[in-house]
């Protein structure tokens, strides 16, 4: 005996749970990042602190995933039915499972590459994940690559630490 389908709009067992999970690691992770990085600046304004970006990427994901739920649970929202936004019931697990690995070993990069390097690194890997060439995935990783590196390193001189490569 099969379970029928959840009603478009609504929550399933697996997408709770799932939408929970995500909810959960991102909040958990986020409370955990200053021990996660080292080396870590205790003394560092919030926006000189290499927590900064990992914590803004956490926080979305867990507000998403709260705000899905709710969404959801709400039904179908009005409209939504002649929207050309994206259908997260479509979502590839298995694709959104690996750019969550990959950009977790890019925060475990880091330290050891440097920023620059990890960064260009993890946005080829995204790409090619994604389905991209790999002319579109340079053409997209070096520009992004050094306008974050200017953003971060430069102007709100995050402190990254010092990795073999810059």
């Amino acid at each position: 005996m099969t379970t029928p389908a959840a009603a478009p709009g609504r929550l399933g067992a697996p997408d709770q749970i799932l939408l929970m999970a995500l909810m959960l690691a991102a909040a958990g992770l986020f409370w955990a990042t200053g021990s996660l990085i080292v080396p870590y600046p205790e003394h560092a304004p919030w926006y000189e602190s290499s927590a900064l970006f990992p914590r803004l990427v956490l926080g979305v994901m867990a507000i998403g995933a709260i705000a899905e739920i709710v969404r959801r649970r709400r039904g179908s929202v009005q409209g939504s039915d002649e929207s050309d936004e994206l259908d997260s019931s479509q979502v590839d697990l298995k694709q959104a499972a690996l750019l969550v690995a990959l950009f977790m070993l890019y925060m475990g990069m880091i330290p050891w590459l440097g920023y620059a390097s990890s960064t260009l690194v993890f946005l080829l890997l995204a790409g090619t994940a994604l389905g991209l060439r790999l002319r579109q995935c340079l053409l997209l990783a070096l520009p992004l690559t050094a306008g974050m590196w200017v953003v971060f390193v430069q102007l709100l001189q995050v402190a990254f630490g010092h990795g073999l490569l810059p």
